[in-house]
């Protein structure tokens, strides 16, 4: 999982930047980058739901629930009938709110960064979701959720990783999530991976680019392939493997919707939103200087900046198909030019 970042400030400086609020401090659902923001009016809906029987009466927990992750399986869980505890740092937040309001839910604590959290949100369940943090230290974070996992007795395990673990060469976002995946495997439990490509819904960050300028910013190539995915195919997708874990244990799934150029992105909003929407590629040094003045951390800015690159060079792992998912949906997966369809509204000046 990892952003699709615009880069609003380059650009003149007597450009005003009014397109994209400051990140959401919160550890993200997104493995590898705070998630942009989504207007309520226009958040991805689960617009497919999945119909299935859970293998166990025992409750599911997510840990990493307020993010765009934890938040879409919740709720295809939610509508699937499928007892869930949501895992949040914090029980009195908006988002726990919201998610206590779903059929099916109970909020609880569970922070992985506070593991004496754990053991009361892990007692008497039946799997378990960690949604892989964007933090510095997540593969910590893993390691000390999987082994509360392991001590409260939950032999099942689903856990969030990317699909750029299978590039080639030594990129710091392949680094954490190798060590992820050794870690949960050594571990002894019975578990799924699911590796995330970067997303659709990061185009909400280009919301203000496209509705001021008509312009999308940023440092990739803008003729080479990427492979997306959309947050509600994530959900519905995570949602069924831990409505039937054992049908896909020991299994690594890559979860991708759509493979696409960045002229492929700017003619789909071109053909949306009505108005001839712009490509502009930001150099790669003013782009991670953009990032970190967008509030990421320096750390962060560079990983994103070596996707692009690994984009750039045509790596395999970029381009990945999409009949994983599918088979895990038992549909076709969201199309881009769908999904765009489906939001324009939000973008429209």
């Amino acid at each position: 999982g990892c952003i699709l970042v615009t880069i609003q400030s380059y650009q003149a400086t007597s450009t005003p930047h009014t397109s994209t609020p400051p990140p959401d401090r919160q550890p993200p659902s997104n493995p590898v980058t705070t998630p942009p923001p989504t207007p309520p009016t226009e958040s991805p809906t689960i617009s497919h739901s999945i119909i299935m029987a859970s293998t166990s009466t025992l409750p599911i927990l997510v840990i990493g629930s307020t993010g765009n992750v934890g938040m879409a399986t919740i709720q295809s869980l939610s509508t699937s009938g499928v007892p869930t505890r949501a895992g949040v740092r914090d029980v009195k937040s908006d988002k726990a709110i919201q998610l206590a309001a779903l059929d099916n839910v109970t909020v609880v604590a569970a922070d992985l960064g506070q593991p004496d959290t754990l053991p009361a949100a892990l007692k008497g369940v039946g799997t378990v979701f960690i949604v892989s943090p964007g933090a510095e230290d997540r593969v910590k974070l893993v390691a000390d959720g999987v082994a509360a996992v392991k001590k409260a007795g939950v032999t099942t395990v689903v856990v969030v990783s990317v699909t750029s673990v299978a590039t080639e060469g030594d990129t710091l976002f392949k680094k954490h999530f190798v060590e992820i995946e050794e870690n949960v495997k050594a571990s002894g439990l019975t578990y799924t991976f699911l590796r995330l490509p970067m997303f659709f819904d990061n185009q909400w960050a280009n919301q203000g680019s496209i509705k001021g300028q008509g312009k999308i910013y940023s440092p990739g190539d803008p003729t080479k392939p990427v492979s997306l995915v959309s947050v509600a195919d994530i959900g519905a997708a995570s949602a069924a493997v831990l409505a039937a874990p054992a049908a896909h244990a020991q299994k690594t799934y890559n979860l991708v919707s759509d493979t696409v150029t960045f002229n492929d992105i700017v003619a789909e909003f071109t053909k949306a939103v009505g108005r001839e929407i712009e490509y502009v590629q930001a150099p790669y040094p003013a782009a991670i200087e953009a990032m970190v003045g967008m509030g990421f951390p320096r750390w962060q800015a560079g990983g994103v900046a070596e996707l692009f690159e690994l984009v750039d060079a045509g790596s395999p792992a970029m381009t990945v198909g999409t009949a994983d998912l599918a088979g895990i949906l038992g549909r076709a997966p969201t199309t881009f030019s769908a999904w765009v369809g489906g939001v324009a509204a939000g973008f429209k000046a």
